[in-house]
């Protein structure tokens, strides 16, 4: 197979299964395969095995993740009043929580797959490394607040934030009016948040 060739279906089958993963959580090699018309060797032939591919998108979706609080937390202009600065984080991860439910559900519920991706996550989000201090940085500077730890404890409330779509999604399944797609459910669980944040 050509290089270009193959790089081309090494990429589509990583988009693809990265889409598949976000819409719905747990798939198989097959619909892997189906999806991307090809057999199921060529997925094991580009990735090794469909866990490895499975740990590469989940890296793929905490490193947006990563760059989507970094791009926000540094756009918040200086002295922001603490309750904004927040609104706007727990808006952006909530959306993000909504957009990748399916990804969620693999790291938090998936069992051969949430040890793996349990560690990728603290080692992204709760790490001493240089995106937590950038973030603990740039937080300090929009909201004035100085204590370390009450920024840290707040840093981890608001990502705890992010286990709640999961269960959200669960009961979206069952009554469509108490999920993660409710707009006015939405703003009244940020409400909330803010309330116990600030």
């Amino acid at each position: 197979m050509p290089e270009k060739r193959s790089s081309d279906v090494k990429n589509r089958i990583f988009e693809t299964t990265k889409a598949l993963v976000k819409a719905r959580g747990n798939v198989t090699i097959k619909d892997i395969a189906e999806a991307c018309y090809i057999n199921i060797a060529a997925v094991n032939y580009h990735f090794g095995s469909k866990d490895e591919l499975l740990n590469r998108v989940m890296e793929s979706v905490i490193d947006e993740l990563k760059s989507l609080v970094q791009d926000n937390i540094a756009a918040l202009p200086k002295n922001t009043p603490p309750e904004n600065a927040l609104r706007i984080m727990l808006d952006f991860t909530y959306d993000f929580a909504v957009e990748n439910v399916g990804v969620i559900t693999q790291i938090f519920l998936e069992p051969r797959h949430k040890d793996n991706a349990g560690m990728m996550v603290l080692d992204a989000f709760f790490s001493d490394t240089p995106f937590t201090h950038n973030v603990f940085q740039k937080l300090a500077e929009s909201t004035g607040i100085q204590d370390e730890e009450t920024l840290r404890a707040k840093y981890l409330l608001l990502f705890s934030s992010f286990a709640i779509p999961l269960f959200l999604q669960i009961l979206d399944n069952r009554d469509e009016h108490a999920g993660l797609k409710n707009p006015a459910f939405k703003g009244k669980y940020i409400n909330e948040l803010i309330k116990i944040l600030v």
